[in-house]
Parts: C-alpha cells; structure tokens; sequence
C-alpha cells in the first residue's frame, strides 16, 4: 500500500459514514490547501528578502 492509500484507509476508519471516493476527496482538497499555504509561505518570505536587499545601504 502506498501512504495515499494509507491515509484513505485511516480516514475510513475514523469516518466509517464515508465513501472511498469522498475520503479521497477531502485528502486531494487538503493536499491543495497544504501546496497553496507552502506558496504563499514561500511569496512572503521571497518578498521579505527582496524588501531588505533593496533597503540595504550600499557600500
């Protein structure tokens, strides 16, 4: 099994209410949410570097 798998396996258990294919649903949706939260991390901190290397005094 693969650690997608894995992962469906444990939501189903915990949620026994749900369909294979919502659970793999709802863990797509969290990967996304997960991918979008790392860019934006990465933005902020690019546009940090940026705004300190232009506001360092030239030597």
């Amino acid at each position: 099994m693969t650690n997608s798998e894995d992962k469906v396996d444990a939501l189903l258990a915990k949620h026994p209410n749900l369909t294979k294919e919502e659970a793999i649903q709802i863990l797509k949706d969290k990967n996304e949410r997960k991918k979008k939260k790392r860019s934006d991390k990465a933005e902020r901190i690019n546009a940090k570097i940026l705004k300190n290397e232009e506001n360092k005094p030239e030597q």
